[in-house]
């Protein structure tokens, strides 16, 4: 098999990262913001003085020692499931968006709890984004549940697994009953990841680290996800930023370990450019692309799950700057294996959402699978027989090679154009796809029991937080 392959750390260079960690979390340490963290901190050998904690090289090794090498992540139906770890890429779009751009007005807005609804039906429907997320947050719903409603869409409307995470310190245990309503233990069939952030540099919240906590209690899988802003919160060179980053991803997996031994991470990240001229956080930029990789690999060397945002833009609308700044990320991930490969659809610095970008992100996710999965060299695809017959041949339209083959070493795009005919432009396009699918696709049902259940839970939830959702 020719395949691609993206390297670009020597291991010299990824043991020194790695070592350069281990002297920051053991010299200087870690702020949290959490009393049952500093104990089990402190109780696992930590030096904690304060809020701060200083955490030995052998402890951090040790809880490494105990991450699982993959996870099975579950589909709604508890039997299908994509495996996180190797090289593995599984494609879902990006988070906690404020806004979305409006499939009708062609303009941003805020986002809605009816919208999830759509974007679930769409992320259902497309073949190359492996997995749902609570992509969007619902501006209409009260603060404080904001983070837990938005799986109850997804449950409803589609069978894929979920990247979700909660904000509140609340959120965890009712995002938990929601889960297992559909699916049972989340523990031993995961459905979800939940995200969980460090605040850089070196620290963690009360509310973070309780989230952490009590995913790694119940067994959930968990992303961490450092999110350094090179020349703002960490270092404004590549390497710096990186031991920070790793630095924090470690502290977290030692946090995770010490609640539960044997607690799934995935090793994530969401880091940015901070970019001086107008104080902007910028994710898709070449410099955010190496320390996404640099951290990638250090993940691969630990040998456990990695994630990172990748597939995503900056640009406020769906230009060209869209496309070049999407594609790199994609490809990106699928060239060095980055497992959770988060970000399509979004678009304006983290911060919005658009269906019609999400399905031509689903393209490019597409063919960046292709162009990872090189080609075959063997005495079939060499078609020496058929190079023979070459100079008594006119073309090879009809050779029963080219039947055979066509369809296995060829892909075939659904929205980008090939055609001499067609004039209408992508966005055009897109847009009309978008409605085709959101009117006519068809969602698994769930069992009518589960369903009920699901209802009254999400039904009698909101109402204690005195929120009636229109359902229909």
């Amino acid at each position: 098999m020719a395949r691609p392959a993206l390297r670009l750390l020597s291991k010299e260079e990824v043991s020194e990262v790695h070592e350069e960690s281990l002297r920051l979390l053991e010299e200087v340490g870690v702020f949290v913001d959490n009393v049952r963290a500093l104990e089990l901190l402190k109780e696992g050998g930590a030096h904690v003085e304060g809020k701060i904690a200083k955490i030995p090289r052998d402890l951090v090794l040790q809880c490494l020692s105990y991450v699982p090498k993959s996870l099975k992540l579950y589909y709604r139906d508890g039997k299908r499931y994509v495996r996180i770890g190797d090289d593995n890429v599984i494609f879902n779009p990006g988070s906690t968006a404020i806004k979305i751009l409006d499939l009708k007005q062609s303009t941003t807005r805020p986002t809605v709890f009816r919208d999830l609804f759509d974007f679930a039906k769409l992320v259902d429907y497309l073949e190359y984004i492996g997995a749902q997320s609570t992509a969007l947050i619902p501006n209409d719903v009260p603060l404080e549940i904001r983070d837990r409603v938005r799986l109850y869409p997804i449950l409803k409307l589609s069978s894929k697994p979920i990247i979700t995470g909660a904000f509140t310190i609340e959120g965890v245990q009712d995002m938990k009953d929601i889960l297992e309503i559909v699916v049972g233990d989340v523990a031993s069939r995961p459905i979800a990841i939940f995200d969980v952030c460090p605040s850089p540099p070196l620290k963690w919240s009360r509310l973070t680290a309780q989230n952490l906590m009590d995913c790694a209690y119940y067994g959930i899988p968990v992303e961490i996800i450092p999110m350094p802003q090179m020349g703002a919160t960490a270092p404004v060179t590549i390497a710096g930023a990186l031991v920070q980053h790793n630095a924090e991803a470690l502290s977290g997996i030692v946090i995770a370990q010490l609640t539960r031994r044997g607690a799934p991470v995935i090793y994530g990240g969401s880091p940015c450019l901070f970019d001086m001229r107008w104080g902007t956080a910028c994710i898709s930029t070449p410099e955010t692309a190496l320390l996404t990789m640099g951290y990638v690999e250090i993940g691969k060397y630990y040998g456990i799950p990695t994630h990172a945002y990748v597939g995503l833009s900056d640009s406020k609308e769906i230009d060209y700057q869209a496309g070049l700044e999407t594609f790199m990320g994609a490809l990106l991930a699928t060239m060095i294996g980055i497992n959770v490969a988060s970000g399509p659809g979004m678009l304006e610095f983290e911060s919005t959402q658009s269906m019609e970008k999400l399905l031509i992100d689903n393209e490019a996710c597409g063919i960046a699978f292709r162009m990872a999965k090189g080609f075959d060299v063997d005495e079939a695809t060499l078609a020496m027989s058929l190079l023979r017959e070459a100079h008594i041949r006119r073309h090879f339209l009809s050779s029963r090679h080219t039947l055979k083959w066509m369809r296995q070493e060829t892909y075939i795009p659904r929205l980008l154009s090939r055609s001499i005919k067609e004039r209408a432009s992508l966005m055009k396009r897109a847009r009309e796809l978008v409605r085709k699918i959101l009117e006519e696709h068809k969602p698994d049902e769930l069992p009518s029991d589960v369903e009920r259940e699901l209802d009254r839970y999400f039904i009698d939830m909101c109402k204690r937080h005195g929120y009636s959702p229109k359902l229909d």
